[in-house]
Order: C-alpha cells, then sequence, then structure tokens
C-alpha cells in the first residue's frame, strides 16, 4: 500500500492494519509503524491508545506490544472493517436463505451483521440476538419482531454471555441461526477464542433446523482454543471464495453445503 492510500484510511481501517503489524511482530515501536505504514508518529501514538483502551494491546515506552491472553479479542469497531467487502458479500448471500415468518437467530459477529441491510422487503420474521449492535441495526426494520438475550455484555464483541443467556437461549428454537466463528479447521472443525462464545453456538447448533456459519475465506484452516462442533454438525458454510478442492471434498462428505 502506497503513502497516498495509508494517508486516506479511515481511522477504523488504519489501526486494523496496525493491529495486524502488531499480531505479526509481537511487539512494534512507534517509529516502525510510522515508516512502515508511511504514517506520521503522532497519528500512530493515538491510534495505539484507541487499541490499548479495547485491551487487545498494551502500551510500551515508545511501542506497543500484543495482548496474547486466551480471551484476547480484535475489537468489534475494528473487526466491521476488516475483510468488509468480503462479509457484504457473504451478508447479502445468507440473506438468501430467510424467508418471509421465519424465525432465525443471529449472533454477535460482524459478518452477521451484514446480513441486516438485505432483510428489509421480508415480511413477518422474529428474530432473536444475542448482539447489542445487531439489536439497534434490527431496530430499522418495519415488519420484524426483535427479541434480544440478555446476560453480560461483552465490551470488545458488543455481545450478551454467560449462564443467564444460556438459560434464555434454550427458551427458544429457529427456523435457521446464522453465527460466525474464530476459525474452521478440516481436523478440529470449528473454534473460537472465547469459551462463552463457544458454547452459545453449540447451543445454536442443537436448537436450529438449520445452521449456517459465516465464514470469510481468511477463516479456513485456522484453529482457536475453544472447540464449538464438528464440521458435520452444521448445514451450510457461506463465503467469499471457493474453498480448496479437499475442503470441498471433505465437506461433501460431511453432508455440509458451502454457498458463495
Amino acid at each position: 500500500m502506497d503513502n497516498f492510500e495509508q494517508k486516506n484510511l479511515i481511522p477504523s481501517h488504519r489501526q486494523e492494519y496496525i493491529l495486524e503489524l502488531i499480531r505479526r511482530y509481537k511487539a512494534v515501536s512507534v517509529t516502525q509503524l510510522s515508516k512502515e505504514l508511511y504514517i506520521n508518529e503522532a497519528t500512530i501514538r493515538r491510534d495505539l491508545n484507541v487499541l490499548a483502551k479495547s485491551g487487545v494491546i498494551s502500551r510500551t515506552y515508545g511501542g506497543a506490544v500484543l495482548n496474547e491472553g486466551l480471551d484476547s479479542e480484535i475489537p468489534f469497531f475494528v473487526r466491521e472493517t476488516s475483510h468488509a467487502e468480503a462479509k457484504r458479500q457473504i451478508g447479502e448471500s445468507a440473506a438468501g436463505f430467510i424467508k418471509d415468518g421465519d424465525t432465525v437467530f443471529f449472533d454477535s459477529s460482524s459478518t452477521t451483521a451484514f446480513i441486516i441491510p438485505h432483510l428489509s422487503q421480508k415480511k413477518g420474521l422474529r428474530i432473536v440476538t444475542n448482539g447489542a449492535k445487531a439489536v439497534l441495526m434490527l431496530s430499522k426494520l418495519s415488519d420484524c419482531e426483535i427479541y434480544c438475550i440478555g446476560g453480560k455484555l461483552r465490551e470488545n464483541s458488543l455481545s450478551f454471555v454467560g449462564s443467564d443467556t444460556l438459560r434464555a437461549l434454550n427458551n427458544y428454537h429457529f427456523d435457521a441461526a446464522f453465527f460466525s466463528c474464530r476459525g474452521i479447521d478440516l481436523k478440529f472443525g470449528l473454534t473460537d477464542s472465547n469459551i462463552n462464545e463457544a458454547e452459545i453456538r453449540r447451543v445454536l447448533i442443537s436448537n436450529a433446523k438449520k445452521t449456517y456459519v459465516l465464514a470469510d475465506s481468511s477463516k479456513f484452516d485456522v484453529v482457536s482454543f475453544y472447540t464449538i462442533a464438528e464440521l458435520s454438525s452444521v448445514s451450510a458454510i457461506v463465503t467469499n471464495a471457493r474453498p480448496s478442492e479437499n475442503w470441498e471434498q471433505t465437506l461433501r462428505e460431511a453432508n455440509v453445503s458451502v454457498y458463495l
């Protein structure tokens, strides 16, 4: 990316690039980031302060280090601008599986939020979610009942989680559930970095007639800490690029559809 392009990045995009470099190097200096991204040091410091407040990094003298705890997570406001074009494509495709009158669940992921702009013509929907951002977006739909599953708010993910959330969620059954995860792997299946999020997705798989995993191409061949489920436990994967032949064969054998 050249000098001109970097200077014109909006802050959330710029912070995503910075975070990618910190994840790669584990520790960086302000000077290093300034030279690599062609951004002045004052702007770098401001962006590092924003990321540090979210908890994903820690500031050091003259730089920053990655927080590598098991529950470290990129903030929602950064994730929603990462791979945004792929997520828009996935959201539009996924919306096509929602029929008038359906009862559906949307998780709190940034990818699932991209479905919502494509629901304005749907009639009689009943939508349940544990996502704070999703509730705000869904409130703009005219012919739709919205149910928010409460619980403890995770600030980075803007999601409600915990025992109260699981108890409430177990009372619902869905025509379809749409969710994302941290990684999808041929051997280890669906995984996530947070146990609370993983538990919610396990309930969804049990309580929905059909389950759609929304995953852009960066999620494939990635393994995170907590197991959600085997690949064969879900109905379909909605993605933005055709998987490799090895992936296609494995998903075929697991009776999992792939949609672009």
